[in-house]
């Protein structure tokens, strides 16, 4: 199960990238609401590690959390990328 949410959250970064990129607002906008939506997820992982380090897991926690921002980011930026190149073919 814990894959296939990660799954799932990466697909839903590449369909949020895309979908950004073909929305007609300003960049800082764009940049804004990218941020606002790669973040939610890997807070719910990294909070309990940074607010009680010295609990057990707290560095396997962090881990997952830094993990998930960085795929989160690399998936929008993918889907923004695809929809750039689909924009850029027609």
């Amino acid at each position: 199960m814990p894959k296939i949410l990660a799954a799932l959250y990466l697909l839903l970064m590449v369909a949020a990238g895309w979908r950004l990129f073909t929305m007609s607002w300003s960049r800082g906008l764009k940049i804004a609401a990218a941020v606002g939506l790669i973040i939610p997820i890997p807070m719910l992982f990294l909070l309990p590690a940074l607010m009680q380090p010295d609990r057990p897991f707290a560095d396997l926690l962090r881990a997952i959390g830094v993990a998930l921002m960085g795929g989160g980011a690399v998936s929008l930026l993918g889907g923004m990328a695809g929809a750039w190149l689909k924009a850029r073919k027609a």
